[in-house]
């Protein structure tokens, strides 16, 4: 009669080995959704840093254009590619197209739509998995009046200027 011997090691089971495989398994899925989550925040946060360096050379223009009182200059900025402001455009900027499809505009991409004067960020298609994410971000530069301010004195024309706006929900 063969007895296991005292202290002897056994395999696993056949138990064991699968509740190990679904925990590996779980604790995989949830690492994987946090990674495509992260990737989809940083994402996200680059576009806003672009769009605020864009802001910040379109002020630029606007005060330079006030500063020497040149309005159509001014007027000349509505509706421009907000890229051509820049020193350099981003890496990830494709130019400007008249009549645009989604299947020749890659995701992760910018583009000035001369049509609709919209420039455009189209976002990659593996975010994670929460519900709303959007698929692309418009902005237009516009011309935007500001309201008047109580504390002015009476008379005083209403403030007006150019910014570069989010047209898209």
């Amino acid at each position: 009669m063969n007895r296991p011997v005292a202290g002897a090691q056994r395999g696993a089971s056949l138990f064991e080995f699968a509740v190990c495989t679904i925990v590996f398994a779980v604790l995989t899925g949830l690492l994987l959704e946090r990674v495509l989550r992260y990737r989809a925040e940083a994402e996200r946060e680059g576009v806003v840093r672009q769009v605020e360096n864009l802001r910040s050379a379109l002020l630029s223009r606007v005060l330079e254009a006030e500063i020497s009182g040149n309005k159509t200059q001014l007027r000349a900025l509505v509706g421009s590619n907000p890229v051509a402001l820049l020193q350099r455009a981003p890496i990830s900027y494709l130019g400007e197209f008249d009549n645009p499809s989604a299947e020749k505009i890659p995701p992760g991409s910018w583009y000035f739509d001369r049509k609709q004067r919209k420039l455009v960020y189209v976002f990659t298609r593996n975010k994670s998995f929460r519900v709303g994410t959007p698929e692309r971000w418009e902005y237009r530069i516009e011309f935007i009046r500001l309201p008047t301010n109580n504390a002015k004195p009476s008379g005083t024309p209403p403030s007006a200027g150019v910014a570069l706006q989010k047209v898209d929900g």
